[in-house]
């Protein structure tokens, strides 16, 4: 089995080990003194958990496979109609003396990549100064989402899955570094404002292969972010605001820059040496801004999110994203309808390979396609909480994929990838619990 790992990514892994070794060294070092002359330092930790096992007709065409997000296995989804939304979660807290905490969440689900350090999606120590202010330390889920907290709760939300036009491109589900946190408010108001820095890296499959170049490590650092969240009555409001620069340059662009560079390239189509230079992600600047919204009067309910990505290289994920969703619930029963849709604003403007070249712009093409998302869904669902902490659901959605668009459902079809724009539908179930 080949490793999905270039050597800077290796080494990058590494240092997220060492970087989770220092903080729980600190927790013992820094806590256990003063939490040793507490008799219940071993006592009172909290424990819970959560699940979903789910089954989806992912392999139902031949042409495209269904995925909840970019971070899965390609094949294993379409071999494995279950492993797309089925999750376990363990999670531990423990609050030590009067303004100490811990957190620690481990989830196992399918992914690329899928070790015990990539599955801890939180292990940090928070200290309260006061009721306002609190700094937290270590690895935490990203605040850029109105799911941020809970994204992998399925038991939280009313979905089979999150809008995958939303959420399904995103690579990081969580960050390792430092936040600040004010929090004001009483029984009726709540303000809570939030700083961020830090970093990530995540292993994702853009595309149908296996391995080798098809699996890329994404490494993000020098994350910087501020947020406000503002709670009153029924209606939420959430503003995010965040950059990041990715630090190495991804095993599929290696290739690529390695093809265009050969001698025969560079005396005949010089260009291709550059339109590989503007794919490439190393030292490319992102932004990334999210304005959410959730609305609760009585039995209805109104979620909306929309963002907007930009990013210094060309061959990667940009533009806009939004979703909207309506619920109304009956007894036990929700149904609820939502509309999704992702724009992407990049364009392929570069004049055509001259002759005797045109299967090396194939593959140029070919890797600005993997990185658009240019499609809509329309999401019916239905969620039966039939016990305590446990509920059935089903959804059915229908999405319209423009053409040239495999930024998140990808397809066995080799180079060139040409695809007329097309509509498919696929339904799921879940049943997911709390413990």
């Amino acid at each position: 089995m080949n490793h999905v790992f270039i050597n800077p990514a290796k080494a990058a892994a590494l240092k997220n080990r060492a970087h989770l070794r220092c903080v729980f060294a600190c927790l013992v070092f820094c806590l256990s003194p003063q939490a040793s002359a507490q008799s219940d330092i071993f006592q009172k930790w909290n424990f819970s958990g959560f699940g979903t096992l789910g089954y989806a007709h992912t392999d139902k065409y031949s042409d495209l496979i269904l995925k909840r997000n970019i971070s899965q296995r390609s094949q294993k989804i379409e071999d494995n109609g279950f492993l797309v939304d089925s999750r376990l979660g363990f999670q531990i807290s423990k609050e030590f003396l009067t303004d100490w905490d811990l957190v620690t969440q481990l989830v196992i689900k399918e992914k690329v990549h899928n070790d015990v350090e990539n599955s801890l999606e939180m292990a940090f120590v928070r200290y309260q100064f006061n009721p306002m202010w609190s700094v937290r330390f270590g690895r935490m889920v990203l605040d850029s989402f109105l799911l941020s907290d809970h994204r992998n709760i399925g038991f939280s939300y009313h979905w089979v899955r999150p809008p995958t036009e939303f959420y399904g491109w995103i690579p990081y589900s969580h960050y390792d570094g430092i936040k600040a946190s004010f929090e004001l408010g009483d029984f009726e108001h709540y303000l809570r404002l939030d700083a961020f820095v830090g970093k990530s890296d995540s292993t994702v499959n853009i595309g149908y292969g296996e391995g080798g170049t098809s699996y890329n490590y994404v490494n993000a650092h020098s994350i910087i972010g501020i947020g406000i969240t503002w709670e009153k009555g029924d209606l939420a409001l959430r503003a995010y605001s965040s950059k990041f620069k990715i630090a190495d340059e991804i095993a599929a662009i290696e290739q690529l820059k390695a093809i265009t560079s050969t001698p025969a390239v560079q005396t005949n189509w010089p260009q291709a040496q550059q339109i590989a230079q503007d794919y490439g992600l190393e030292n490319a600047d992102y932004s990334y801004h999210s304005l959410g919204l959730l609305w609760e009067p009585g039995a209805w309910m109104l979620q909306a999110e929309v963002s907007d990505v930009n990013s210094s290289s060309f061959g990667t994920y940009g533009g806009q994203r939004g979703y909207v969703h309506l619920a109304h619930r009956f007894a036990e029963f929700l149904p609820h309808i939502s509309y999704s849709r992702s724009w992407d604003d990049t364009d392929y403007a570069y004049e055509s390979a001259p002759v005797g070249f045109e299967e090396l712009e194939a593959v140029l093409i070919d890797n600005e396609l993997s990185g658009l998302i240019k499609q809509y869904t329309i999401s019916l669902g239905l969620r039966w909480d039939f016990a305590s902490q446990k509920a059935l659901k089903v959804q059915c959605d229908r999405t319209t994929i423009k053409e040239g668009s495999f930024g998140i459902f990808p397809t066995p079809r080799g180079v060139p990838r040409t695809m007329p724009e097309t509509t498919r539908t696929w339904c799921s179930t879940t049943f997911d619990w709390l413990f």
